[in-house]
């Protein structure tokens, strides 16, 4: 039988993993949806507990499968859960997989971007073109759920790399390029790798101190007038430009 109440023990522990300190506590965060948990299965990554509404058969079956418990609750239970209006059941609880060191791929570097959908979509755009992706103090939580959704299962090909300082990039042989609005290169003429793609946040940019530290400081030619766009496209944009005519070592 589906569990009636949202306030039964395991749902409300389930739901306290949107707070930021209790991920950090327990290590471990909640994806919602039948794509992510297929990516987090495909990854070897097996949630310790899934809620799914009764009746949700491909679960159900996903569960017998992978040998992972399953919990059947009401849209309420769900709801509370997922923490969204209208949830798109199963919701995971999955351990925060440990962090993979950066390698030898050029990266994308969150500095301090504040906005969850922003940093997922980073996190994609960094996996979809086979870079590895790097964050600092101030950015939204790589493993927030909010985040994971606008990620779509990216973090489970690339992963998440906290940095303290911009030295780390440089003593691993990285060319850091800070992204500003305007006084850069064209990144088409930037060369070879590896590179570290820094992106700040939208609101303001990336710390000067940043910026004069830097390898080289890099702008997106944009004729239209417009002075800047959403951290996430241009991020994918410089990402684009820069994978066209720079190789990882």
């Amino acid at each position: 039988m589906p569990v009636r109440s949202h306030k039964n023990r395991m749902v409300v522990e389930a739901a306290r993993l949107h707070r930021a300190g209790e991920r950090r506590d327990q290590g471990q965060t909640l994806i919602e949806g039948p794509h992510l948990l297929d990516e987090a299965l495909s990854a070897g990554v097996k949630p310790s507990l899934v809620f799914a509404l009764e009746g949700d058969v491909p679960t159900a079956d996903l569960s017998t499968l992978h040998a992972f418990d399953l919990i059947l609750v009401d849209e309420l239970g769900l709801t509370r859960v997922a923490g969204t209006k209208s949830p798109r059941g199963p919701v995971a609880v999955i351990e925060i997989p440990s962090q993979p060191s950066l390698g030898s791929k050029n990266v994308l570097v969150a500095w301090g971007v504040g906005d969850p959908g922003n940093v997922g979509t980073m996190i994609r755009t960094a996996a979809g073109f086979g870079w590895s992706f790097a964050y600092t103090k101030g950015t939204a939580d790589p493993w927030a759920p909010k985040v994971l959704r606008a990620g779509a299962g990216a973090h489970f090909r690339t992963g998440a790399v906290a940095l303290d300082s911009l030295e780390e990039l440089h003593q691993l042989g990285y060319r850091t390029l800070s992204t500003v609005v305007a006084g850069g290169e064209d990144p088409i003429a930037v060369g070879s790798g590896p590179l570290a793609v820094l992106i700040g946040d939208e609101s303001s940019g990336l710390p000067p101190s940043v910026v004069a530290d830097s390898s080289q400081r890099i702008t997106l030619p944009m004729p239209g007038g417009i002075e800047s766009l959403n951290a996430a496209t241009a991020a994918a944009i410089f990402v684009y430009e820069l994978s066209k005519g720079a190789s990882p070592r």
